[in-house]
């Protein structure tokens, strides 16, 4: 098994603190902090991405930004390059109504063989729904509690 995190997931436990008092935010991030300890417990890969990368990238709030960095750093595992075939798969993706970030999530995940690609954009998980991937997307919430995980 592998698993992708999407920038979503990432910036999600250093939201403002208007989202932190909603209950599902602070639900979404206690599933993705446990599913990256299990992960790491149990060494399966956390893909990295080029997309992740950029993405935390433009962050402008210095704080957020070095919370971000250093908190993909400590959970990724194994990081994927860019590549022509991604370009092309993500190319495809955005035809098939993804957005162009989600797009490259996507085909970053599905070359590198993760087998869950977790969000908590539900825009991006219910377009991704309606495509034929190679990736299962899915909130974090629903990884964890719906018995997907390790």
């Amino acid at each position: 098994m592998k698993i992708y995190l999407d920038n979503c997931c990432y910036c999600r436990p250093s939201d403002n603190a208007a989202h932190l008092a909603q209950e599902n935010v602070r639900q979404e991030i206690t599933a993705i902090l446990d599913t990256v300890k299990a992960c790491q417990r149990v060494g399966i890969p956390i893909i990295g991405s080029p997309a992740v990368v950029d993405e935390i990238g433009k962050i402008s709030n210095a704080h957020k930004y070095e919370r971000v960095w250093g908190f993909y750093n400590s959970a990724m595992s194994e990081y994927i390059e860019w590549t022509k075939d991604i370009s092309n798969r993500a190319n495809g993706l955005i035809t098939q109504g993804l957005k162009k970030t989600d797009a490259h999530h996507t085909a970053f995940a599905e070359v590198a063989g993760a087998d869950y690609l977790l969000t908590t954009d539900i825009r991006f998980e219910r377009t991704a729904s309606r495509l034929k991937l190679a990736v299962i997307v899915m909130n974090p919430i629903i990884f964890i509690n719906g018995g997907y995980a390790l």
